[in-house]
């Protein structure tokens, strides 16, 4: 799995704005396998975009984001099919460092967040990024009343 992340493929489902491209690669043995790796979705890409604005530019809270995005479902369709946008996934989508352009695996053991300096992570720009640093950075929680904590600095 470390190997795989370092590399850049992704592993699991992709993230909100992104679809996973399967790649035929063959390894150094002669082996061919195939990968996963992360191409944005148009929409959804776009999506994520105006998120990382509002939280970046204009300051909005994370609620108010998510009551934004339910204003208008074809605008900005909603993390599960007829779901609705809440602070919660708002703060996932603020804080996952894949929009910046980077993988990263084990964020989290036993569901708990990991310091950042366990994390495992590619090197920059091994897809393409939907935001860049200094906004991901600029988006990120302040308190840990607002979803803060591990989650919320980039490798």
């Amino acid at each position: 799995m470390v190997d795989l992340v370092r590399s850049g493929y992704q592993i699991g489902p992709p993230p909100y704005g992104y679809r996973a491209l399967r790649i035929r690669v063959v390894e150094l043995a002669g082996h061919s396998n195939l990968r996963a790796v992360l191409v944005p979705e148009w929409q959804t890409a776009a999506v994520v975009r105006q998120i990382f604005a509002w939280r970046a530019d204009d300051g909005l809270t994370f609620a108010v984001i998510a009551e934004r995005l339910n204003s208008d479902p074809r605008r900005y369709p909603p993390l599960t099919p007829n779901g609705q946008w809440t602070a919660k996934a708002v703060t996932r989508v603020v804080t996952n460092v894949k929009y910046t352009g980077r993988q990263v695996w084990a964020r989290t053991a036993a569901g708990r967040p990991v310091p950042v300096e366990q994390w495992v992570t590619s090197a920059p720009m091994v897809h393409e990024p939907l935001v860049d640093e200094r906004t991901f950075h600029r988006a990120q929680p302040k308190r840990a009343s607002e979803g803060g904590g591990a989650h919320a600095s980039a490798a």
